[in-house]
């Protein structure tokens, strides 16, 4: 990295084709521009060059995590004994069915491990060294909703992103939330 981009970060490559399915111009060649070296590049490209600011990546996880998060995997509808490949993999994307989750077993560290086991599957960035989840203690008139802190490093160049959030799960709706995603540092 020159000084041209120092504080930058490095863009993750599905943000990139992400960004182009947004904007319906994956073919368009309006957004190219000529580097020194005379190499044309799109706007896409320079960004995931270049770099882009610790907002910028958090709002990219933050979309990832919240659809990881709001998809059920296929292990809760069909059983995956020895296919550890299927298990392992993009078909089985997602976290367990929460439909069913009760307070009581929410607060065991078996579901705790099993929600850290599914984050570090599906997100690469987060590094597992530094993923920690704890439940926050439940209020008295919410049965049906928990939260828990979830601190975790977001791996990154040139150095890795630390960052918190809040996942709250409604067992009612079977639905899970995130917020307060924020760089701590």
């Amino acid at each position: 990295m020159n000084e041209r981009n120092a504080g930058l970060f490095q863009v993750s490559l599905m943000n990139v084709f992400r960004q182009a399915a947004r904007q319906r111009d994956a073919k368009a060649t309006s957004d190219t521009s000529a580097d020194a070296d005379g190499r044309v590049l799109s706007v896409r490209t320079i960004e995931r060059r270049d770099g882009a600011d610790q907002g910028t990546l958090r709002n990219h996880l933050a979309t990832d995590l919240s659809n990881l998060m709001a998809t059920i995997h296929l292990e809760a509808t069909i059983p995956l004994t020895g296919l550890d490949y299927v298990r392992d993999s993009v078909l089985n994307y997602g976290i367990q069915d929460l439909s069913r989750l009760t307070v009581d077993q929410a607060k065991t560290a078996r579901f705790v491990a099993s929600l850290r086991e599914q984050l570090l599957a599906h997100e690469p960035r987060l590094i597992a060294e530094t993923l920690v989840i704890k439940m926050r203690k439940p209020d008295a008139d919410s049965r049906q909703r928990m939260a828990f802190d979830i601190s975790a490093e977001m791996t990154a160049r040139p150095v890795d992103v630390p960052l918190e959030f809040v996942a709250e799960i409604d067992t009612g709706a079977g639905k899970i939330a995130m917020s307060n995603l924020v760089v701590r540092g």
